[in-house]
């Protein structure tokens, strides 16, 4: 099905307070009729729904670029959604349908037909990639499980349902093993997402496909039958300086300035509200910056500048920063002395970010009043920098667990952005050395970064 709406034209919908259409052009009727809904029914486009939820929640109007997934093809259109007393007005243009490339071979398509078919057993994961419902015809998977490690890849095609995943893309027709028999299975899955974007897991459908009925896909076809993963683009962190840091800085200071009441008094719950805008503005601001480390870090030409450093003064230096943030807990920093030197070779502003990295997470989970102690020494042709704390340790099966993207052990509160950790032993790598940690529960926990000895 072909939508076949002009790149500059206009299409409109108009919702009333429950959702349901009270006019729509043929365009959006039919996206409304291809997703299952009725004409005048309420709209179950997810992307159209998030907006228009988005903009009647907040009162105010809504613009944004949508990508709409569909079988056959992907829309990329632009939408403004007006909030009315009795309803949302929207308006989509620059409408732009990009077909899915042709499958190279019969056999993905014929794929690509039985992972999409009406008797596929349907599955559905969290946020986290765990299974939360899977078909009954799926008997070696059940609630719970990890998605990953029920469905694995071949390894021809190693990578393409998890950079599908992380990017958040769907995926259509992919050939997989299933279980610890590695059954042949047929997978298709979009993304959820809630009303404010965030990320709720992926909902597809699955085919158990015997030997005799699974067809011979070569690597070539299912890659031409998988939508192909758009990289993250080179100015990305550009992007972020320029749509959040700055906007980020004025909200941080504005709430500042109204929680030292500058300006005069207030009232003190006003005053705590404030507090809790600049916090939650300073954590945003940390995840820009280490999705802008992250964007440049995992280039395949990313290096380091190497040059004469001392590890000792770099931990004297992220001590001094973090001072005033442990002096609020309680907390006790040692740095080296004076007088102790650890010479090294790397990149100075790389190794503070480390340095800075390994001790903010010592004063974030350490209790208070304890002590935290910054070592720098040489063993050989290696520099050795150690944080050590007091906190509630690291259980040995966790303890690589938390050099993974986002990983952050199921802590609950909100700091931190579980990038800090991989991008550290990244940046350690780039500059030829390593972080690694030694822990036990009840014990604390070291970091120890090591550079080569100058």
């Amino acid at each position: 099905m072909t939508l076949e709406l002009a790149h500059s034209a206009v299409a409109m919908l108009r919702l009333d307070a429950m959702d349901r259409i009270s006019t729509a052009d043929d365009a959006i009727l039919k996206l409304q009729l291809a997703a299952g809904g009725e004409p005048s029914g309420r709209i179950v486009v997810p992307q159209i729904v998030a907006v228009a939820r988005l903009a009647r929640r907040l009162n105010i109007l809504i613009a944004r670029p949508l990508l709409i997934g569909g079988r056959d093809f992907d829309i990329r259109l632009w939408v403004r959604a007006k909030p009315l007393d009795s309803g949302v007005e929207m308006s989509f243009s620059e409408w732009q349908e990009s077909p899915h490339a042709p499958v190279a071979e019969n056999a993905a398509q014929r794929a690509a037909e039985i992972a999409l078919a009406p008797d596929g057993a349907e599955w559905r994961t969290d946020a986290d990639m765990r299974l939360i419902h899977i078909g009954a015809a799926l008997d070696f998977a059940s609630s719970g499980d990890e998605f990953f490690t029920i469905f694995q890849e071949y390894s021809e095609q190693s990578g393409r349902l998890a950079n599908a995943i992380a990017l958040r893309q769907p995926f259509f027709g992919l050939q997989v093993l299933g279980g610890t028999d590695r059954r042949i299975v047929h997978l298709s899955g979009h993304p959820l997402f809630d009303v404010d974007g965030s990320f709720l897991g992926y909902r597809g459908k699955a085919v158990l496909v015997s030997d005799a009925e699974a067809p011979d896909v070569p690597a070539e076809a299912v890659e031409a039958a998988t939508p192909p993963v758009e990289p993250i683009l080179p100015d990305f962190g550009k992007r972020l300086d320029l749509a959040l840091r700055q906007p980020l800085s004025r909200i941080i200071a504005n709430a500042e300035t109204i929680r030292s009441k500058v300006e005069g008094p207030i009232r003190g719950d006003y005053a705590a509200y404030a507090a809790d805008i600049a916090d939650a503005g300073r954590h945003l601001m940390e995840l820009v910056d280490d999705l802008a480390d992250l964007q440049a870090i995992d280039r395949p030409n990313f290096t380091v500048a190497q040059e004469p450093i001392d590890l000792a003064d770099i931990a004297r230096r992220a001590a001094g920063l973090l001072a005033v943030k442990a002096a609020d807990r309680g907390l006790r920093i040692e740095p080296p002395k004076i007088d102790e030197t650890a010479p090294a070779i790397g990149e100075f502003r790389r190794a503070l970010q480390i340095a800075v990295n390994l001790l903010g997470n010592a004063v974030r989970y350490s209790p208070e009043n304890s002590t935290i102690w910054l070592r720098a020494e040489t063993e050989g042709d290696r520099a050795i920098l150690v944080v050590a704390d007091q906190g509630r340790g690291i259980a040995l099966e966790d303890q690589q667990r938390v050099f993974e993207k986002f990983e952050r052990l199921g802590r609950a509160d909100a700091a931190g952005t579980g990038l800090g950790l991989y991008i550290s032993r990244r940046l350690a790598r780039a500059m030829g050395g390593d972080i690694t940690i030694d822990s036990a529960p009840g014990q604390g926990a070291r970091f120890s970064l090591d550079l080569p000895a100058k």
